[in-house]
């Protein structure tokens, strides 16, 4: 029980996170005033993915926590 909360935590939190950082990019390509024909996700904009990547590791950590405690002896 306690491995499946906390794959389920991680899942979400990182599913979360990433679905912010893309509504972020996605909102920053509509704000254009030159119009925006192509949609890419910005990986070189460290100005924002330093506040997306900690939880979204953090999500990840999560996952391979309860991994382990799921896959142990």
């Amino acid at each position: 029980m306690k491995a499946a909360l906390l794959i389920i935590g991680g899942v979400t939190l990182s599913g979360v996170t990433f679905g912010a950082w893309y509504w972020l990019n996605a909102l920053a390509c509509g704000m254009n005033t030159t119009g925006c024909s192509n949609f890419h996700l910005n990986w070189k904009d460290w100005e924002t993915l330093r506040f997306f990547l900690p939880p979204f590791l953090l999500g990840l950590g999560l996952i391979g926590a309860g991994l382990w405690v799921w896959l142990r002896p």
